[in-house]
């Protein structure tokens, strides 16, 4: 009988080493796999981050300039430009010709806008009094009703009052349809002459209906 449960007691304590070598072999496997995955995780994430770089660095290199985007927009429109004679090329101000209107702009790559000229294209005489009233109150009215900003200069050596539009825009490459975006924006100045020259239109018709 002593012999039977000797027998069962050394079954019983290889069975706990057998468990106890199991669970420690199957522990093992476990922080193994969790070493390998954490070492593909951490490769995973260090190919990432190298792929973003390059991207960002590419996208850095493609990006174009306000100014040099702009140059590439006017011959988009059909726009031949010149830049102002004896300036930096790469700041001085650019005349183009729109539908027979001459603009003069200011752009940089430094800078996201661009400035927007269109100078002396209307004057009235300095001592028309009459007609300087209306234009000042043709300029109010326009400025009210439209984005494109008007002001107006005395010239005393030639007797006139000029009349000057100014707009600025932001101009970058994220605008979609960038050149239907300045042609919208140029003909802005068109509707500017218009509401002016109406505007004092309808001052002489009241005027001579008094």
């Amino acid at each position: 009988m002593m012999e039977v449960f000797t027998v069962l007691a050394i079954v019983v304590v290889l069975g706990l080493f057998a468990n106890k070598y199991m669970k420690e072999r199957d522990q093992a496997h476990i922080n193994e796999r969790a070493d390998v995955n954490a070492d593909l995780y951490d490769r995973a994430k260090e190919e990432l981050e190298k792929e973003s770089n390059m991207n960002t660095d590419t996208n850095k290199d493609e990006k174009i300039g306000t100014r040099d985007l702009f140059l590439e927009t006017l011959l988009k429109i059909g726009c031949q430009y010149e830049i102002e004679e004896g300036e930096d090329v790469e700041e001085g101000d650019i005349r183009f010709g729109y539908q027979g209107e001459y603009f003069v702009v200011r752009a940089s790559n430094k800078t996201r806008y661009i400035q927007i000229y269109d100078t002396h294209w209307g004057h009235v005489e300095l001592y028309d009094i009459d007609e300087f009233a209306r234009l000042k109150k043709a300029i109010n009215e326009s400025n009210i009703r439209n984005s494109v900003t008007t002001v107006y200069t005395i010239d005393e050596a030639g007797s006139n009052v000029d009349v000057h539009c100014k707009s600025v825009i932001l101009f970058v490459p994220e605008i979609p349809n960038i050149d239907a975006y300045l042609r919208l924006e140029l003909s802005e100045y068109f509707r500017v002459h218009e509401t002016i020259n109406i505007e004092m239109a309808k001052q002489r018709e009241l005027e001579v209906g008094k």
